[in-house]
């Protein structure tokens, strides 16, 4: 899949240097949504690591940049950055994708390189898991739920705040995440709709985005929201000092964003410098310093961690699924609503 013709005079640049081995003077095109002074730091870090490539950014949604690479012909971007992890592997199975393991990305025991082609189309690059939150001025830290079954607790009934499904990416994440690990452990779906069912005896409401639920928290009525922790930190960092959580200690679903090389780029090696690139210390520091995601692989840079910069607990994270999201959500999520929601 050739550039378009927006990209004609870069392609010809670059052709007219290929011989010299390296995309000299070559403008690579990263797709993100991730913010601008994140995007800031890492085209300042990259280009002054590779000062023969100007990088540039286009942003628009995860829906939009999957219809833009399943229309064919002219790709507009080499590489995508920051799409959840079921956007990505929506585009790896459709072949969307080239394949590329950075050094970043841990070796796995005992794996055949030659068998795990798949596994290298895409990599999460950081993740943040879903948390019970709530406000310490109305609940006692020592009366918070410890784990997902004491969500259930009577003193809960219509106090608890939801991603709505149908509204939300997170919310339908969530959805299916939870139904896996359920299937998981017992391969019985209809068990996995009786959790959420019972959930939705206890919701005050469904909202569209977990902002909202961290704002309903301000009320004087005991109450808790899910919702990812990286809205929760960036709320503690802001105006909501009184927000505190837990991280379900039988283990809770985590979102994931990703990266990787679109099939069809004219510039497969500068895309796979910047894949390395935004998984080095430096960079998936500063990504956590400025969005409260965590790294998928790999530590951060300590010493530039402040102090009480964000609730220190350990987590279990449910293993990813998203081959199974990308075949079954729709469906999951259609059953949820006439099953759970209409109740």
């Amino acid at each position: 899949m050739p550039r378009g013709p927006t990209f004609g005079i870069v392609v010809l640049a670059a052709a007219a240097l290929g011989a010299c081995g390296t995309d000299r003077d070559a403008t690579l095109v990263v797709r993100t949504t991730l913010a601008d002074d994140l995007r800031d730091y890492v085209e300042d870090s990259f280009e002054g690591a590779n000062p023969t490539i100007d990088l540039q950014f286009t942003e628009a949604t995860d829906l939009r940049s999957l219809e833009e690479l399943h229309n064919g012909g002219a790709v507009s971007f080499d590489v995508w950055w920051g799409a959840s992890a079921e956007s990505l592997e929506r585009a790896a199975s459709a072949g969307l994708l080239l394949p590329y393991r950075p050094p970043w990305v841990p070796d796995f025991e005992g794996s055949d390189e030659s068998e795990r082609s798949d596994e290298h189309l895409w990599h999460p690059t950081q993740v943040t898991p879903f948390v019970i939150a709530f406000n310490r001025q109305t609940i006692p830290i020592a009366r918070a739920p410890l784990d997902w079954p004491g969500v259930f607790h009577h003193r809960w009934f219509e106090g608890i705040f939801a991603l709505d499904p149908t509204r939300s990416e997170e919310g339908a994440y969530f959805l299916g995440a939870v139904l896996v690990e359920i299937l998981r452990d017992y391969d019985d779906l209809d068990r996995g709709f009786d959790w959420f069912t019972r959930l939705e005896s206890q919701i005050v409401r469904w909202v569209g985005q977990p902002q909202e639920a961290i704002r309903a928290l301000r009320s004087d009525e005991p109450s808790l929201a899910i919702v990812p922790r990286a809205d929760a930190e960036a709320a503690r960092s802001t105006d909501a000092a009184w927000l505190h959580y837990r991280l379900p200690a039988s283990g809770t679903p985590v979102l994931a964003r990703g990266v990787a090389i679109v099939r069809g780029t004219d510039l497969e090696d500068a895309a796979r410098r910047f894949v390395d690139h935004v998984g080095s210390v430096d960079v998936v520091t500063e990504a956590k310093l400025l969005t409260r995601w965590e790294p998928a692989h790999g530590e951060v840079d300590a010493s530039r961690i402040p102090i009480g910069f964000e609730i220190d607990t350990p987590w279990t994270p449910y293993p990813f699924a998203t081959d199974t999201l990308v075949s079954e959500l729709g469906g999951w999520v259609s059953r949820w609503e006439v099953q759970v929601r209409a109740r």
